[in-house]
């Protein structure tokens, strides 16, 4: 998608507040599908007047769809239609912007709901109508891991701390800090030092915004680099190679690409969690960043990303533990395929706490094994490494809990644990390793409660296994 202008705009109806405008025709071009999994940097922008905006507007310039050979808006005679060039997006209850404050704006785009993949008209044309999701909150709350930008470095400061960023395409300078830490690497792909950044050099950083809109940069390498992506075929080996099955649109697009890893590469999980290279397995997605070597088309590897694969699917049946604490969890996915994953001794369970997504709320394997011998279909949702394995190997076990929100009308003890009876005629059990929300508090009779849980087997002496009640507190 290539974009050319967004704008905010007042509940007054006054000018446009312009945030973004290419300074050519052809806009900023944005790979969509490459950004599923991080984040770009389109613009920083200071001065923003103070006041309530209720639309942000966005002007698209074009639309290109690259490689998809079976969809009709890939060929190359289909024109894709913009019905009209501008997007008005309306945030709900609009949002402020206050003197002396930060806020990021996500611009969040649904490529499979905004193209409709189709011929239309007697011209046969595509009609790309943008399905937009905008997300408006401090710079904190929105930005969660590192992304990777470009640009040509304008000036350095004197004790070589920072530096301004040209992005290009009007999208403004941005300021880049070196954190602590900071690893950078020169043209030839090897370490340097700070004292080799110079103006006019074109840089790919990678870090993270911070509240003043800088770029706190944790990885900067000099110069033209190789950005690709895939799927590893063959592990890192002996000889520091691994092979990659690259993706569309990348340059070797379909083909199988040897990536050198040297002692200088950084490996990198999640949010820049240092990895080592024999964490590199067959069936990871990775993002490669380096330099072509000409001599045998291999890529030299700066960074390597790693991205775990998730198996999301019904949990059938639970066995364990062996002799080492771990357990086989066998879980049906598409097409009533039934995969094997062993879950090692350490990894716990959990589903996820509504009001703080980040606080796992325990979930006992015995629990499990009882409810999946009793025939109840529980969704998980499996990170492991690599699906190329078998058994694959788990690091993260989340399962799909209900909620029911409901009046408690009756208390009762039931060997230590408390069975709540709700207005609905429910009963619900609250062990004592239940997390209750607020900690403070207490079950009490007429209390509203939302209980987080697990259905019970038909003929347990309760609906429901508890697992988080949240009291809930009056205004």
């Amino acid at each position: 998608m290539y974009s050319t202008y967004i704008s905010l705009l007042s509940d007054d109806d006054g000018d446009p507040v312009v945030v973004f405008e290419s300074e050519g025709p052809d806009g900023w071009e944005a790979d969509l599908l490459d950004l599923r999994d991080q984040d770009a940097i389109v613009t920083v922008k200071d001065n923003i007047p103070a006041g309530h905006y209720s639309k942000i507007r966005l002007r698209v310039a074009d639309i290109q769809v690259i490689g998809g050979e079976d969809t009709p808006c890939s060929a190359d005679d289909i024109e894709i239609m913009l019905p009209s060039g501008k997007i008005d997006l309306n945030p709900k209850g609009g949002f402020e912007v206050v003197p002396g404050g930060t806020i990021a704006i996500r611009l969040d785009i649904d490529c499979d709901k905004s193209i409709q993949l189709h011929p239309t008209g007697k011209y046969g044309k595509c009609i790309f109508r943008p399905v937009v999701f905008v997300e408006v909150d401090t710079l904190d709350a929105i930005d969660d891991c590192p992304r990777v930008t470009k640009g040509i470095i304008e000036t350095i400061e004197d004790d070589d701390t920072a530096f301004t960023l040209l992005l290009g395409e009007g999208r403004g300078p941005l300021t880049v800090v070196l954190a602590d830490g900071v690893v950078i690497f020169g043209e030839n792909g090897m370490p340097a030092t700070a004292d080799q950044l110079e103006p006019g050099q074109l840089v790919h950083v990678r870090g993270q915004l911070d509240n003043d809109g800088n770029l706190q940069a944790s990885v900067i390498v000099i110069g033209r680099v190789v950005l690709i992506k895939g799927m590893v075929a063959t592990p890192y080996d002996d000889e520091g190679l691994f092979t990659l099955n690259l993706m569309p649109p990348h340059a070797f697009a379909g083909d199988t690409v040897a990536v050198d890893v040297s002692d200088d590469t950084l490996v990198l999980t999640a949010c820049d969690q240092m990895a080592d290279a024999t964490d590199i397995q067959a069936g990871m997605m990775a993002r490669v960043v380096g330099k072509l070597s000409l001599e045998d088309q291999s890529i030299k590897a700066i960074a390597v990303l790693l991205k775990d694969v998730t198996v999301a699917g019904t949990l059938d049946e639970v066995l364990g533990p062996n002799d080492a604490g771990g357990y086989m969890l066998f879980v049906e996915v598409a097409d009533a395929e039934t995969v094997e994953i062993y879950m090692p001794a350490g990894v716990e369970p959990y589903t996820e706490d509504p009001l703080d997504p980040e606080n796992p709320v325990p979930v006992s394997i015995d629990d499990l094994k009882a409810l999946t011998s009793c025939g109840q279909m529980l969704g998980v949702s499996i990170i492991v490494k690599s699906k190329d394995v078998s058994p694959m190997i788990a690091s993260d076990v989340r399962v799909d809990a209900i909620t029911v929100e409901d009046n408690v009308v009756a208390l009762a003890d039931d060997n230590g644990a408390l069975k709540v009876t709700l207005s609905g005629g429910e009963i619900v059990a609250v062990p004592p390793t239940a997390i209750i929300n607020p900690v403070d508090g207490a079950i009490s009779e007429n209390d509203e409660v939302t209980v987080i849980g697990l259905e019970a087997c038909d003929g347990d002496a309760y609906d429901y296994l508890a697992y988080m009640v949240i009291i809930q507190q009056e205004p």
